[in-house]
């Protein structure tokens, strides 16, 4: 009986400490709602995701992302360093991909997909021991420098929008960024499409729309950081905060002296036409919801300009579109449909100009550019035309030749009097 007793009670300490071991162990999935995809601010973005994790021997770690456009390969540190992906320690190539952690220490995970890793998808971690165990002290952060007055633009090239992957975007942005008293926040938006309120604590975390301290509905938008503590500032427009459209920074005293006003923003410079690589070194291909929105946003296009679409032939396509094509993802009336790469298009009239993909569900998953052309010089404006027509657009002579009744188009490229060469460039991506 003693002996059984003894079984019994060895049985149930054993059944606690796997019920605790269970309890303890957690789940993260890396970059939350982001995912697992190059990511808009550049490695920033996982960095900020992992400083506010604490990993512990037995967790997991998840990564989501869309089977055959991302992978994620567990790799040294030297390779994670290098982004070098010839040899790595496991890889996965289907999502969702787990990991366990089952040591402490240093983790690394790249993607090996051509230059993810070089733009930014790539994470490290520190496993400590078990949960439970201590942590050591985090490392004191070095003195600020001193230095004059900075005016910071919010997201830069990204503008203030609602961000693809969730307010993590702008987090990422904010990160590793000292402010001052004496700085100034630059938004840079459409006026009537956006807005930027400053508001308290509380309006910031529940998106409350009715507490605004300060709102401004005009961009550029300048908030002078007059204080020190806490500055809290969300779009106020529908859902857009709950969307991601939300900054939080801490402003420290400025060690520099007194602040001078920010720099004023100078007049557009009138130009000639200038050649767009859409997407820049992203290229064109399913970037996910506003990628193309972001890199849009904040340039200029005029009558003259080209844009020029870079992709992998036999993947993806470029298609011109109506509004209506483009606000609902339709493909079987399109105006014009380009297969090889590079496709250059002239844009030969003012007003919106859509492009989307047909590949099946391309359009959907965000393979989509609208963009607003002006007069042929910033500095004459004149009003625009109406939308985009089968005429209002021309391939260039470096173009392939379109399908349907864009093809049979008139191209203006001669009566416009400008040509414009370029270099042809592979496929490429984001800095």
């Amino acid at each position: 009986m003693g002996s059984e007793l003894k079984y019994l009670a060895v049985l149930a300490i054993t059944v606690v400490a796997l019920l605790h071991s269970t309890a303890a162990q957690e789940t993260h999935v890396v970059g939350d709602k982001f995912g697992w995809l190059v990511p808009p601010g550049g490695h920033y973005a996982y960095e900020v995701w992992a400083a506010e994790q604490k990993f512990s021997v037995g967790d997991i770690l998840e990564f989501n992302f869309t089977t055959g456009d991302q992978d994620v390969a567990k790799v040294t540190k030297e390779a994670f360093d290098s982004c070098n992906s010839t040899s790595p320690i496991e890889l996965k190539t289907t999502g969702p991909a787990n990991f366990t952690l089952d040591t402490i220490g240093e983790y690394y995970f790249i993607g090996t997909k051509d230059r993810h890793c070089e733009l930014g998808q790539k994470i490290a971690i520190n496993v400590t021991a078990h949960s439970g165990s201590p942590t050591p002290s985090p490392s004191p952060k070095p003195s600020p420098t001193p230095r004059g007055p900075v005016t910071y633009v919010v997201g830069d090239q990204f503008g203030w929008i609602v961000p693809l992957g969730g307010e993590l975007a702008y987090s990422a942005w904010a990160y590793g960024k000292t402010f001052y008293v004496g700085d100034t926040l630059e938004f840079n938006f459409t006026t009537g499409e956006q807005d930027v309120a400053l508001v308290t604590k509380e309006a910031f975390e529940t998106c409350t729309l009715n507490t605004q301290i300060t709102l401004i509905t005009a961009g550029p938008a300048y908030f002078k950081l007059n204080v020190t503590g806490s500055y809290y500032f969300i779009g106020t427009k529908d859902k857009h905060c709950e969307l991601g459209q939300k900054l939080a920074i801490n402003v420290t005293a400025n060690p520099g002296g007194p602040s001078a006003s920010p720099t004023p923003v100078p007049a557009p410079t009138p130009r000639g036409p200038a050649t767009y690589i859409v997407g820049d070194k992203l290229g064109w291909f399913v970037a996910g919801q506003n990628a193309y929105s972001a890199w849009a946003y904040g340039k200029t296009f005029i009558v003259g300009d080209t844009l020029v679409f870079n992709f992998i032939n036999g993947t993806q396509d470029v298609a011109v579109v109506t509004k209506a094509a483009f606000d609902n993802c339709t493909t079987n009336n399109t105006v014009a449909v380009f297969t090889n790469s590079p496709v250059n298009i002239i844009l030969n009239s003012t007003g919106e100009h859509y492009f989307t993909s047909t590949y099946s569900r391309h359009c959907e998953l965000g393979q989509k550019l609208e963009i607003n052309v002006t007069a042929k010089s910033t500095g004459t404006a004149t009003s625009p035309s109406s939308p985009t027509t089968p005429s209002s657009l021309a391939p260039s002579a470096h173009s392939p030749a379109a399908s349907g009744p864009y093809n049979s188009a008139p191209s203006m490229i001669n009566g416009s009097g400008y040509f414009v060469s370029f270099l042809l460039v592979a496929l490429a991506f984001f800095h």
